[in-house]
């Protein structure tokens, strides 16, 4: 079996990139073989199993010339040339137009979709609830128009790969059958985790460090995060490490004037952030599974995170504690006790850094091609 993954965009082998090239490599076998192509990418990347649509050396003339959206129907039309009968077709961005699904599912291609996070209709709820509860204009991009090509997609795709639990509700919501669902999760590389002695190391810790990584807006529930770790009266320090977004700067600001606060903007390596930290923290509102908390397991960090944050990772009472987000007062209560017990906070490290090899990307990528052949 073939499976060609397609993505439309300028690719980078980082976010959701990164995962597509990491499963497509872990899934190879003699049963099964992978490869993906996108429009275009850096002059400089290569990798066995990915495929330019337009060569890389024509970049700074093309992006010049034409639009991403012309760019795009080119990669449609060379993917479409390098496609072989009735293989299957993986299609990871949401960016993919609906016309390209039924051109694909017209060839009798079989199509595999990537529930990358939840539908829009169920995002939809979550968000407009928490815009207006803020008194902001929601500003997260989903219409009618948008939810009813989603539907579309879902009703053309042979299979959904759903990679958590909250994924796999909002599908439900979507009447997604049961039936084409593949439920998968994503993962981590080896040198994401960290060794004993960086773990060890943190009882040596003299200021007790709590970190929240990702895009820093009220999707992601930062604004919830900050007022709680305000209440909580905790000798410390947070640390916020992302991109700040527009809309969500006034509500921060008083925030980042605070001694206990400190944000950090996007860095590529985050292992010095995590071995740093003695708790991870994810609020987050919608969400599909997040690579951070991934990352958490890791590095053996003991989370607080919302059951969307949590990704299907985190165990209550096991790796952390799994939370509402509005739930104030779980969230400071939690946060105390992470704080004041030295011995709570090893055995939840424990835990979840000895889970942490059951998500590499080579376990994953495995059972991926288990669950796609046994449905074939």
């Amino acid at each position: 079996m073939h499976v060609a993954s397609f993505f439309p965009v300028f690719f980078s082998n980082s976010g959701i990139g990164y995962c597509a090239l990491s499963i497509i490599e872990a899934m190879e076998s003699d049963a099964l073989k992978g490869s993906i192509m996108a429009t275009a990418s850096a002059k400089n990347f290569s990798h066995p199993f990915y495929q330019d649509a337009i060569p890389s050396q024509l970049n700074p003339i093309i992006y010049r010339l034409f639009t991403e959206r012309f760019l795009n129907r080119v990669a449609e039309w060379r993917f479409l040339q390098y496609l072989e009968t009735h293989e299957f077709v993986h299609f990871w961005s949401s960016d993919v137009p609906l016309s390209f699904y039924q051109k694909v599912h017209a060839r009798g291609h079989r199509i595999i979709m990537e529930a990358v996070n939840t539908t829009q209709v169920y995002r939809n709820e979550i968000l407009d609830a928490e815009y207006s509860r803020l008194g902001l204009p929601a500003t997260h991009g989903a219409t009618a128009e948008t939810i009813e090509i989603e539907n579309a997609k879902f009703s053309l795709a042979d299979f959904v790969y759903s990679c958590s639990p909250e994924v796999r509700k909002s599908l439900a919501v979507a009447n997604v059958p049961e039936e084409k669902l593949l439920h998968t999760s994503y993962g981590l590389r080896e040198s994401d985790v960290l060794s004993l002695a960086d773990i060890d190391n943190r009882k040596q810790h003299q200021e007790f460090t709590a970190i929240f990584v990702g895009s820093i807006g009220i999707r992601k529930g930062v604004h919830l995060l900050l007022d709680y770790w305000s209440r909580s009266g905790i000798k410390g320090k947070l640390k916020l490490v992302g991109n700040i977004d527009a809309e969500v700067q006034p509500i921060l600001e008083p925030y980042l004037n605070r001694g206990d606060i400190e944000h950090i903007p996007f860095v590529n390596d985050l292992r010095d952030i995590y071995k740093e930290a003695d708790v991870f923290m994810l609020p987050t509102l919608e969400e599909g599974s997040p690579l951070v908390t991934y990352l958490a397991l890791g590095a053996g960090l003991p989370c607080i995170v919302s059951p969307m944050g949590s990704g299907g990772l985190i165990e209550e009472g096991k790796d952390g504690f799994v939370l509402d987000p509005h739930d104030a007062d779980g969230w400071i209560q939690a946060l105390q006790q992470m704080s004041e017990d030295a011995t709570l906070r090893e055995s939840l490290s424990q835990h979840a850094y000895k889970k942490a090899p059951t998500y590499l990307w080579s376990e994953v990528g495995r059972k991926r091609a288990e669950a796609l052949l046994s449905q074939t």
